[in-house]
């Protein structure tokens, strides 16, 4: 039976002349202490510009503090699937720039959420900005799986408390997935603010 996280985030990534305050809304529903432990960033290409509708090309990229990083923590032992959703184009009424999305994320035991300071490993991301990939919470040595926890019942059944690790590092830890990108902005697109979705759901492997 497969044990479920459902996350709903909702990235405005936005560029323009206009632009304003942005929240990051998610919820989630964790089983068997599965958790985003992290409220993830705005992906905000107004950090990279000025933004010129010249035709040119404006990029977040993975190493920087642009970046929006997701730590998502778990049971060490087992594989989850990570799915992503995001829009081709970032949209002001009728009007849309490209946007490419890009991705990599880090399972290494004892990481750090800075990017710039764990080997990745990269996502080749389809031209659709859509993906799943299926990674162990913590990178394996050529060992496959081990068995479930124990399912938990009402009287043990709670969230994972990343204050808490210290005490649970026998069985969580945190797999960070990290999200970037890059937009194209045509001639003589209007200002304004252009802004689009992303959505990540993250589940167990089925067992």
């Amino acid at each position: 039976m497969a044990k479920r996280l459902f996350i709903a985030v909702f990235f405005l990534l936005f560029c323009g002349w206009n632009s304003h305050a942005q929240e990051v809304n998610f919820s989630a529903y964790a089983d068997y202490g599965l958790e985003i432990t992290n409220s993830p960033k705005n992906l905000n290409f107004d950090e990279v510009g000025p933004i010129i509708a010249d035709g040119s090309t404006y990029s977040i990229a993975v190493n920087n503090s642009n970046a929006s990083i997701i730590e998502i923590v778990g049971v060490k032992y087992l594989d989850i699937f990570v799915q992503v959703q995001a829009p081709t184009q970032l949209t002001k009424g009728a009007d849309g720039i490209n946007f490419t999305l890009k991705a990599a994320y880090s399972n290494r035991q004892g990481n750090v959420s800075d990017p710039s300071s764990v080997p990745l490993k990269y996502v080749n991301v389809p031209s659709n900005n859509s993906f799943t990939i299926r990674a162990p919470i913590l990178e394996r040595q050529s060992q496959p799986p081990g068995p479930p926890p124990k399912p938990p019942t009402a009287n043990t059944q709670s969230k994972v408390n990343k204050n808490n690790l210290d005490k649970t590092k026998a069985i969580f830890e945190t797999f960070y997935l990290y999200l970037y990108g890059d937009i194209t902005v045509d001639n003589n697109k209007p200002a304004g603010t252009y802004d689009g979705n992303i959505t990540v759901n993250v589940s167990y492997d089925s067992f």
